[in-house]
This record gives C-alpha cells, structure tokens and sequence, in this order.
C-alpha cells in the first residue's frame, strides 16, 4: 500500500492511499461515510486493479479550505498526481453522482462507472410524505444543533432505511456503518462546493463507457428512482438491486455486491 499527498486548489491537500495494480479504479465514499466504507472491496480489489481512494475534503482526514471548488475538479487533481490517463470510476450516493460528472466533463478520461445508491445531477424525484417528513425533521435538528437527534435520523435514514427497523438491520454491519457516519463530516471553513451547479440530466446518453448501477431496495425513495433513471438512460447500463440492502449495499451485503461487481469487471475489464 502507498500514501499520496495530493495538493489540490485553494492550498488544500489530501491523503490518497493506492494498492494493487493493473487497470485504475478509483473508489469515490458516500457523504454519510468516508473512504473506509470500500474495507469490503479493496483488498479483494487490489489483487485485479490498482486501486485508489481518499476522504473527500471536509470528511475523514482530509480538512476544507476556505474558498470555491469541486469534487469532480479534485478527482482530476488525484489523477494527473498518480499519472493516471484513464480510470474506472466506483462511486457511492454523491460519490456516485461526482463519477457522472467526470464522465461527462472528461469522456476521455473514464473507462467505466460503478454507480452505488448514486444521485444523478440535477434530478429529482419525489419522496413519500413520511420519507419528507424525517428529512425534515434531521434538517431541524441540525440548524438547531440538536446533534445527536440529527445523527439519529441521519441513521434512519441512510443506514436503516426508511423502511426499515434498526433491530431488523445486522448489528454488525450498522455499528460499522455507524463509526464511519462519526467520521464522515467536518467543518466547511468557509469553502464552497460548486458541484451543485452541474447537471447532468438530459445528457445520459453521452456517456458511452459500461457503466454498473447497484442499488439496495431499502434505499431511500428518490435513491432508488435514480437508479433506475441511471439504468434507463446510460447507454451501456446494467441495473442490479439488492435485497434488504439501505444505501451502503457494498458495506451491508459484501458477499452479494462483490459477486455482481465481479461478474461484472470481468465482462468489461480488458
């Protein structure tokens, strides 16, 4: 395993840990984990690809600076650093959603996506009024700095499931899920996204690489609707859903998602 120190704009840095080699595959967390949530499939991964991941700014190790950016920018920024030209791109929620970025803005640059309970830019679907109502709820408690009741519905939310009970969820699996969640988010130090602006719906077709859509079935809503536009409208998609899986489905059900991820990487992966 190596260890990168990647200067990107605005003076930031970041860790980037590399193992294996082979074809690039770079491993993009959730905004409700860090760059662990991947544990499941980096070893396994590193003996096929040479693998790559990091803690987006303002999670994990990896501290924000004041100022604009963009994590589809730093993405770029890692790969010109590891004098990577082309790379597989894994991404979870809206690690999911900056792999599509990249691979509209630098079709060159992108071998394929795994898609994870990703998000797709600039689309929106509805969820039920009680789904609504715990988003609600979670954006209260946080503004009024009840943190502890805005991690709780954070859990439920993303880690459940909506739909489902903590005591019906594996132990195991939500205690970790729950020490990455700890983990997942820092200060924002005055610095400013600008990912937001980009989107990317109506432009799904211009994605001409294989691109693998996983989602679990107790994802939120409009998580699951993505997946679907996502499978729909690429190309070259192939949709999987997991079952009794919330919106970390590589952590929840490794044995499941590694199955279809292999499968899948040897299909596509020359």
């Amino acid at each position: 395993m190596k260890m990168h120190d990647v200067a990107l704009s605005g003076g930031a840095h970041m860790k980037v840990e590399e193992a294996g080699a082979g074809p690039a595959m770079m491993l993009l967390h959730a905004g409700v984990s860090e760059r662990h949530m991947w544990d499941p499939q980096w070893e396994w991964l590193s003996h096929r690809m040479r693998v790559i991941r990091w803690d987006w700014r303002g999670f994990g190790q990896t501290a924000h600076v004041p100022g604009p950016f963009s994590y589809g920018d730093d993405v770029v920024r890692v790969m010109d650093a590891l004098g990577i030209s082309k790379t597989w791109l894994m991404g979870c929620s809206f690690g999911g959603s900056t792999a599509v970025q990249v691979a509209l803005k630098h079709p060159d640059r992108v071998e394929g996506l795994v898609l994870v309970g990703s998000g797709v830019p600039g689309y929106n679907a509805a969820n039920p009024p009680e789904v609504e109502a715990l988003f609600a709820q979670a954006d209260a408690a946080f503004n009024q700095g009840e943190i502890d009741r805005a991690m709780a519905l954070t859990e439920r939310l993303w880690l459940v499931g909506p739909k489902r009970r903590p005591e019906a969820v594996d132990a195991g699996y939500l205690a970790r899920a729950r020490e990455l969640l700890a983990r997942a988010d820092r200060p924002d130090n005055g610095a400013v996204s600008q990912d937001l602006e980009f989107v990317a719906v109506g432009r799904l077709g211009e994605i001409r690489v294989p691109v693998l859509v996983v989602v679990g079935d107790a994802d939120v809503p409009d998580i699951v609707s993505a997946a679907h536009y996502l499978a729909d409208n690429c190309p070259e998609a192939e949709l999987h859903v997991l079952h009794d899986a919330a919106h970390l489905p590589n952590l929840e059900r490794p044995v499941a998602f590694n199955a279809i991820l292999d499968d899948w990487l040897t299909k596509t992966v020359r």
